[in-house]
Formats: C-alpha cells, sequence, structure tokens
C-alpha cells in the first residue's frame, strides 16, 4: 500500500481522519485517529495545547460541533513508511450526515442581496456575507483521492484538506489563513473582494471602490479584535492582490507577537471568527441577519480547520472553497461579500466564479 492507496483506504473504511497539504509544501500528511468515537471539543485556549487537527463549524449548536481529531497514526507522502497498523483497524460504520440541500435560484439570490443592501442604508450593519450552495448529482466516493490530487496540482498556495467524522466527509482548497504561526510570531489575514486571474487584475488600481471597502471591513474587524484583547501587531501589510488559482484576492497581512498573546489563543480565534470575510460587519448584526435569510445550512463551510501542534506549529484556515461529500452528490458551498455599492447580478457571478475552483477539478474525473 503506498500513501494515497492509504488514503482512499481511510475513505472505503470510513475511518475518522484528516488529509491535508499545506501552502506551498510538497509534503501530504495524513493522520488517522484510531477511537471510532469523535471527539467533541470547546474553542478554548487549553484547546491549542494539545495535539491533532481541529475542525469548527461557522456556528456551534446541537447540528455541528467543533472536533479534536487524535494524530495516533501519523504519515507523510515523502517519507516511506509502511501502512500495516493503519490496515488493522476496523471500519467504522457509515452515519450520514444531516444537510439541507437547499439550493436557491438565482433571482431568489438576488433579492436576498437587495434585502442585505436595504439593512445597510437602514444602518444596521456595514457589510455581511450571503452564501448558496451548488449541487453536483453523482456518487464520487471513490474519485476523492483523486480530485485530492487534482487541488494539490492546481492550488499549490492553498491549503488543501480531506476530512471525515461523524458522517461529516469534507474537501477543499481554500486561500484564506485565520491564524498561523512562524518561530515566534502569529499571522492573521484578512482576505475579500474576488475577480478572475488576469494580470490586469493584479494591478491594485484596477479594482473597485467597493471591493477596495469591502476589504477594508474585514481589516477593521482584525485590528478591533486585536484591540479588544490588547494585542499590538508587530506589521501590516497590504491592501495587495494575492493570486489563488484561478483567482485574485484583495489581502492584507497582520503580523504579532505570539507571546504577547498572554495565553488568549482562545479568546482571540473566538474574537477573529467568524472574520468579516465570512460572515460581515459588526459581527454580530451581520451574523444575526444572514442566518435569518440564509435557507441552508453552511455547516463546516466558513469555519475554520487545520493542525495543532503537529511540526510544533498552529496552522488554522478559514473553510472556504469546499464542499461536502455526500453518498449520491457533492454540496459546494459559494459566498459573496455585500455592501452599499454592490451589484446583485455581479454578486451572483462572483459565486459562480468562486464555484468554478472546484467544479473545474470535479469535471477532469
Amino acid at each position: 500500500m503506498i500513501f494515497f492507496e492509504a488514503l482512499q483506504y481511510c475513505i472505503n473504511n470510513n475511518l475518522i481522519f484528516a488529509a491535508y497539504r499545506l501552502p506551498h509544501s510538497d509534503s501530504v500528511r495524513l493522520i488517522v485517529q484510531k477511537k471510532p468515537a469523535a471527539q467533541k471539543v470547546k474553542i478554548t485556549s487549553r484547546l491549542f495545547l494539545q495535539k491533532g487537527f481541529v475542525i469548527s463549524p461557522f456556528i456551534e449548536n446541537e447540528s455541528n460541533y467543533s472536533y479534536l481529531i487524535s494524530p495516533d497514526l501519523n504519515y507523510k507522502s515523502t517519507d516511506y513508511s509502511g501502512f500495516s497498523e493503519l490496515e488493522k483497524l476496523p471500519a467504522n460504520p457509515f452515519t450520514r450526515a444531516e444537510t439541507s440541500e437547499m439550493t436557491i435560484s438565482r433571482k431568489a439570490f438576488i433579492i436576498q442581496v437587495e434585502e442585505i443592501k436595504e439593512a445597510i442604508l437602514e444602518k444596521k450593519f456595514q457589510k455581511a456575507v450571503i452564501s448558496r450552495i451548488k449541487t453536483v448529482q453523482k456518487e464520487y466516493k471513490h474519485k476523492l483521492t483523486e480530485i485530492f490530487k487534482l487541488l494539490i496540482h492546481f492550488y499549490p498556495n492553498a491549503f488543501v484538506y480531506l476530512f471525515n467524522i461523524e458522517g461529516q466527509l469534507w474537501m477543499g482548497a481554500t486561500p484564506e489563513p485565520l491564524l498561523c504561526s512562524h518561530i515566534n510570531e502569529l499571522v492573521t489575514v484578512s482576505l475579500a473582494g474576488t475577480r478572475k486571474f488576469n494580470h490586469e487584475n493584479l494591478n491594485l488600481h484596477n479594482w473597485s471602490n467597493k471591493e477596495k471597502v469591502e476589504q477594508e471591513l474585514v481589516s477593521l474587524f482584525i485590528e478591533n479584535a486585536l484591540q479588544k484583547l490588547k494585542i499590538p501587531y508587530l506589521q501590516k501589510d497590504g491592501p495587495y492582490t494575492k493570486k489563488a488559482g484561478n483567482l485574485v484576492h484583495l489581502r492584507t497581512d497582520f503580523t504579532f507577537d505570539f507571546h504577547k498573546v498572554n495565553g488568549q489563543l482562545g479568546k482571540l480565534v473566538k474574537e477573529l471568527h467568524p472574520t468579516s470575510a465570512v460572515c460581515g460587519f459588526p459581527k454580530k448584526a451581520s451574523m444575526e441577519f444572514i442566518t435569518s435569510i440564509e435557507k441552508h445550512n453552511r455547516g463546516y463551510y466558513s469555519g475554520f480547520l487545520g493542525p495543532l501542534n503537529l511540526d510544533e506549529r498552529l496552522q488554522l484556515f478559514v473553510n472556504l472553497r469546499c464542499m461536502q461529500v455526500m453518498p449520491d452528490c457533492l454540496i459546494l458551498h459559494v459566498g459573496a461579500g455585500i455592501t452599499a455599492d454592490s451589484i446583485p447580478e455581479e454578486e451572483w457571478a462572483e459565486t459562480e466564479i468562486k464555484a468554478e475552483t472546484l467544479l473545474s477539478v470535479i469535471h477532469k474525473v
């Protein structure tokens, strides 16, 4: 058995596992939990002292929990090691995840955008992010390893992952770090605004005021979160354009001293999540509004996930450009940030462009 055969073995036997490739890395990691029972966790500072792979939803509730996958078995694609211990693990009984497969029409989406713009004009909030789903009707379980490898190939700058826990089987290639460590520093980013990749769109001056304001609101959200916890940032770089596969985004990086967090890592993550890039600004008012008009359960879309203290690093990413794998279909999640200057038809088009990140790969298999 070779590495990707081991990954397919985990899928086929419904094991609790996470496979991932960090941005700009040549190595794929596979961690497998031996115990069949999922480990539910709370996002506290104590959690960040543990090792494993954390998964947290957009909103924690009775349908969507945060989990930690224990790295009982740990493999790298760049290091040969036998998989005899993995092959001894018994298959888990399959538990189908609940989902609200609620696709909405273009017309209904545009009405939702207009409702958000009206609320912005009434000064209820300045920005809200609305999401929708696209369904690809076909059984893909036996093709997941192939799709995963293609995502790694086509999106070298993204965090590419595949995880399974409690009947939740998800895959994605996200361009957005939530909180990542590097030596004694932590980095978070504001990422907003989406265009198709071309050399014209790499020029910041060609972006509209709407797109720049949308990105500024995400940066302001991060600055407010750091200020609330009295964490000074060392450096702010941006905004600048950042290529992500077939797309380009506006991005600003914030770097701060790990030691200045002073044991508040859990609080910091809770302040940052969900970011303005996936929820809105201010957070509370925009979240209340979008959850009142969205007809589907986001689940782990626009939540966060990533390895904790594996290789002594923290690598958390916002779960974008992702899909939930069901027995008979794939459910793709996409969203758009709405401000006062949004044009509803253009916001629909942006969600279509974002969906193409995954669809272009799915269609290859």
